[in-house]
């Protein structure tokens, strides 16, 4: 009996030796660096500052076939560190089938006031959720992303086509639409802050970009965009011409991206 519960012992040690030797190893955690410029610098359709280098760093991770977690630090400063922001965020992306959907928190810290001149909130911090599919030659993502210290939301939708050229180099064409949901970041007054209530169309946003590889972890993109201000943000941005903002503005930029 002892010599049938030896072996008996000895074959499920070795089971469970094989099943851990031809189980998947566990995902590892990607990382990614990029450095790049913008001519000008808009989010959401909002001018900030012109002449910007940033840079962002990136880590992701699959927990499961159908989830990735993910988490980036991306900094902005203009050319005379005049305007400078710092973002921090975290995100999980949820392979449902028919969409992928991602549910993220973003941190947003401005050095020197949210208008740059020391005035205005200092910090704001949202939470958002999105879903991407492809709809015949086209991708769809739809954002809505709620800022808490304004408590206001934003709604985009957005549509982008990659065209490849060669083995090495595609072009992407996108076009995004954003909207205002009770005020976000409508109007900017004199103290920084928003006083905006609407709920009004923002900007379209066109882009064209034109991703090349230069190595298989190594990617250069440069662009060009064209803002089109909406009536959510053509008072903030034309207030802002003489110092490099405008209603409607084409500009360009150039980041590098290492995936390691």
């Amino acid at each position: 009996m002892k010599h049938i519960t030896s072996i008996t012992t000895t074959t499920l040690l070795a089971a469970a030796a094989l099943a851990q030797s031809t189980a998947p190893a566990a995902s590892p955690i990607a990382f990614d660096l990029t450095a790049g410029y913008d001519s000008e610098y808009y989010y959401r359709g909002l001018w900030f500052s012109n002449d910007n280098t940033w840079f962002n760093l990136g880590a992701s991770k699959k927990l499961s076939d159908s989830t990735t977690a993910s988490a980036f630090a991306y900094y902005t400063a203009d050319s005379g560190s005049t305007y400078q922001e710092l973002d921090l965020g975290a995100s999980l992306a949820f392979d449902v089938g028919f969409a992928t959907i991602t549910a993220g928190y973003t941190y947003f810290f401005f050095f020197d006031g949210y208008s740059a001149t020391g005035l205005g909130q200092s910090y704001s911090h949202e939470v958002y959720l999105s879903a991407a599919k492809a709809v015949g030659p086209v991708n769809v993502t739809t954002t809505l992303a709620y800022d808490f210290f304004i408590e206001a939301g934003y709604a985009e939708l957005a549509v982008d086509k990659t065209l490849a050229l060669s083995d090495s180099t595609s072009l992407v064409l996108k076009a995004a639409a954003g909207y205002s949901l009770g005020g976000y970041y409508t109007v900017i007054n004199g103290a920084g802050f928003n006083v905006g209530s609407e709920s009004v169309w923002t900007h379209v946003l066109l882009n064209a970009s034109l991703p090349i590889a230069i190595s298989s972890s190594v990617t250069l993109t440069p662009y060009i965009a064209y803002n089109i201000s909406g009536a959510g943000r053509t008072e903030t941005n034309t207030s802002l011409i003489g110092v490099g903002a405008d209603e409607d503005q084409f500009f360009c930029g150039a980041s590098i991206k290492a995936v390691f």
